[in-house]
């Protein structure tokens, strides 16, 4: 390759602790072939991410990372941005990280366009605390503390994503990793706030016949309906027309680019990149009181 960087060269010498069969471990290569593709110096990028199955992702690369607490991915990830705006940020987490604990975080920095990319790895539940259900476990869900089944409306990711003022939004599979790394791609190359929804029902706690259901049932809306999300206008929600599969077990579902918006991202309002550094010390010493 040009570049010299083989996806190889983002793989940690850490074998994965996933379930055999895991979703994340095609996510794994998806992102790595990504990476090297876009020509990317494994040392010049971070992943940072929350708690759960899918957090587990900076320890499996090679890539700085930050393995942060459960929920809090994405205010670590502004503050990399912001000590250093040159390094780009990949944020990743599960639906129970990013949408329950984490979700007041998601929200404001879809509002505030940071600059980074968000991949939400959704199995819709819990798998790390053993099938809990999640914000996006579907209605009736029967999880490990809801035995007899879970009756709130699932949240729908890509609708908060874009009410939430994300100026990139897409879905993808983790059934196709050719899928998986072209939007990746799109999103990492974005700039402002990118998020993208992938599907990785889990194994474990489900089963070969819901994976293959869920994998069936995906259609690009690119090419099967020829939309191009660059036009999709501020004030229109490109997914309110697409039933959300959390809440249909049958209706076919959309993957694919929804949402291109331009807008400046936060870094670049020129207060944030005219501003003076402070040293960690230097802060310190102004907060001491002194007699």
């Amino acid at each position: 390759m040009s570049n010299g960087y083989r996806p190889e060269d983002f793989h940690s010498p850490h074998a994965p602790s996933w379930c055999k069969g895991c979703a994340f471990y095609s996510v794994l290569s998806a992102l790595t072939t990504m990476l090297s593709s876009a020509h990317i110096d494994p040392q010049k990028v971070n992943i940072i991410s929350g708690i759960g199955c899918s957090s587990r992702m900076p320890f499996y690369m090679s890539t700085p990372g930050i393995h942060t607490l459960h929920g809090r991915a994405i205010p670590v990830a502004i503050g990399a941005r912001l000590a250093n705006p040159e390094i780009p940020v990949l944020v990743i987490g599960g639906d129970g990280d990013l949408f329950s604990i984490g979700a007041g975080h998601f929200i404001h920095a879809a509002r505030n366009n940071f600059n980074m990319t968000v991949l939400c790895l959704d199995n819709q539940m819990f798998a790390m605390t053993r099938n809990q259900t999640s914000p996006t476990s579907p209605e009736n869900h029967k999880g490990s503390l809801t035995p007899q089944g879970h009756f709130a409306m699932p949240l729908n990711p890509l609708q908060l994503a874009v009410t939430s003022g994300a100026t990139f939004v897409a879905r993808t599979y983790a059934g196709s990793i050719q899928h998986m790394k072209e939007i990746f791609l799109k999103a990492f190359s974005h700039e402002g706030f990118s998020f993208v929804h992938v599907l990785a029902p889990c194994l474990t706690f489900g089963n070969n016949k819901r994976v293959a259901d869920i994998f069936s049932r995906v259609y690009d809306v690119n090419s099967s309906m020829a939309c191009d999300p660059a036009v999709t206008t501020h004030d229109s929600d490109p997914t309110e027309s697409f039933v959300d599969y959390g809440r249909d077990s049958k209706v076919a579902i959309p993957v694919g680019v929804f949402l291109i918006r331009q807008s400046a991202p936060y870094e670049s309002n020129s207060a944030i990149k005219n501003r003076k550094t402070v040293s960690v010390h230097e802060y310190i010493d102004r907060l001491r009181i002194t007699e």
